[in-house]
């Protein structure tokens, strides 16, 4: 599998803060804590997955 990388996106949920800016999931993540979605990076880096694996279904 190959990845070929684009860029970086900053993430949905911190706005490329790295925290969380309220409680998620009943208290789970707490605000001010590392964000749940990028575990404190604030960013994503996007790509694309060239390649991968198959999968067959045998009775």
């Amino acid at each position: 599998m190959v990845t070929k990388i684009l860029g970086a996106k900053q993430c949905s949920q911190c706005k490329g803060t790295g925290f969380n800016s309220v409680d998620h999931f009943n208290g789970q993540f707490k605000a001010g804590g590392l964000c749940w979605l990028c575990r404190g990076k604030g960013r994503f880096y996007v790509g694309i997955v060239m390649g991968g694996f198959m999968s067959t279904l045998d009775d």
